[in-house]
């Protein structure tokens, strides 16, 4: 194959990879490394081709990292994710990153879905972003610290041993890579190391779900959980996965064209509209495809009815993309001079705007506004329009009757039929 230069080719190299080495049932010591971490493979892939940015890092300080391992430890320890287990109708995994609503943290994807079930008995599991917790500690609250401490010293004393058809399969991998993108993967030690990894976090979550016994799992970014939706598999208790962001046929976590009944999949996955259950076909049955609304967006819109700016325009932020995006506003000054430019950083981007060289050049060109925490409803409700790759911000924006540009930028393989349906405008 030719190398890939964006990332629809890029996907199709994978898939050629799992079809001709059948690797998402590559399995080691009982588990599916290929298949439980193939979207950690694709990026690391994406970012040897150039695809995703490999060179920038959050600033963190030494204080800060102290701190964070600090809190971590703590963490493990009072709000430790085995304590005070009993029996419940469900668990739900919340999204890590969070929201300020009504002055106070929340996770938008879950708050909502809690709020109708209060009701219920559950347990939330929460997750760091960016080293911390930020939303209010609740009874039925466990963070997921200490699972990720385990894991990362026992995983050290777990031993992998491969056979000579493990192996060869393996090697004949990295050389397939090595060939087409011009870089060896040491694919043999990623595996190995995830499998070690996974081992350990299976049976922690085998030991929370034997105790807690729920009917459900709710889960948010499903193809992060593969070790939890193993386990609740063998215990036979279904897995739910609620939208969280975009996808597309060239989203890894979701598309898999050439296999179903896949082990890491959830049961079900329920997506915010029709547009969404059609839009690919999924490794589970259609009927399983379920509608639940985006609730945090239905109930936010209704307060916005600002006036627009007809010349204001808002840039979406991606990881890894906003830079891009700059250097195409650059490319095409004399069309974006006309706008009031304001770019909306990702929460994963915040602190780091001056690493982004073109970013820096553009601010010498043009009078643009960099904005990172905000409330980005009352911005697109204001603005006339909008610009990005495929960020999930973008089907917000068409909420609020923005007008779309979409940047001819690696990703935007994503928006194939957003571009159709919607009839943005392409740079």
């Amino acid at each position: 194959m030719k190398k890939p230069t964006n990332i629809k080719e890029l996907c199709e190299f994978v898939w050629y990879l799992e079809d001709k080495y059948s690797l998402l049932d590559f399995e080691i010591n009982g588990v599916k490394p290929w298949q439980s971490y193939r979207i950690e493979i694709y990026y690391t892939l994406g970012k040897y081709i150039g695809v995703f940015d490999s060179n920038l890092k959050r600033g963190e300080t030494l204080f800060d990292k102290i701190k964070s391992i600090k809190d971590i430890i703590l963490n493990s320890i009072i709000h430790n994710p085995f304590k005070n287990l009993k029996e419940v109708d469900f668990l739900l995994f919340s999204h890590p990153r969070s929201k300020v609503v009504n002055n106070q943290h929340i996770d938008i994807y879950t708050q909502y879905f809690l709020d109708e079930n209060k009701e219920k008995l559950f347990l939330e599991y929460e997750g760091m972003f960016l080293g911390k917790h930020l939303r209010k500690y609740k009874p039925y609250k466990r963070y997921l610290d200490y699972i990720n401490i385990k894991r990362a010293i026992f995983s050290k004393l777990v031993d992998i041993r491969l056979d000579k058809q493990q192996s060869a399969i393996i090697a004949e991998v990295e050389k397939e890579i090595y060939s087409t993108i011009g870089k060896h993967y040491d694919l043999q030690a990623t595996l190995i190391n995830r499998t070690k990894k996974f081992l350990v976090t299976y049976k922690s979550y085998k030991k929370i779900l034997s105790i807690t016994t729920p009917k459900e799992i709710y889960v948010v970014v499903s193809y992060g959980r593969a070790e939890l939706i193993k386990a609740a598999k063998e215990l036979h208790i279904k897995v739910i996965e609620l939208q969280h962001g975009t996808f597309s046929k060239y989203h890894l976590g979701y598309s898999y064209p050439n296999k179903r009944d896949l082990d890491y999949f959830p049961d079900e996955f329920w997506v915010w509209n029709e547009y969404w259950k059609n839009l690919i076909s999924f490794p589970i049955s259609k009927k399983h495809i379920k509608i639940y609304p985006f609730k945090y967006l239905e109930i936010e819109k209704t307060k916005y009815r600002l006036q627009k700016n007809p010349k204001q325009m808002v840039i979406l932020g991606q990881n890894g993309l906003t830079d891009k995006m700059a250097k195409k506003v650059l490319d095409n000054l004399d069309f974006f001079k006309t706008f009031k430019i304001i770019i909306k950083l990702h929460p994963e981007e915040y602190g780091r705007s001056s690493l982004y060289q073109n970013m820096i050049q553009l601010q010498h060109k043009l009078n643009i506004e960099i904005v990172e925490e905000t409330d980005l409803y009352a911005l697109l409700s204001s603005s006339e329009y909008q610009a990005g790759v495929f960020s999930t911000a973008l089907y917000e924006g068409v909420e609020f009757d923005c007008k779309t540009i979409l940047f001819d930028i690696s990703g935007i393989e994503y928006m194939d039929k957003f571009i159709k349906f919607y009839k943005v405008k392409v740079i």
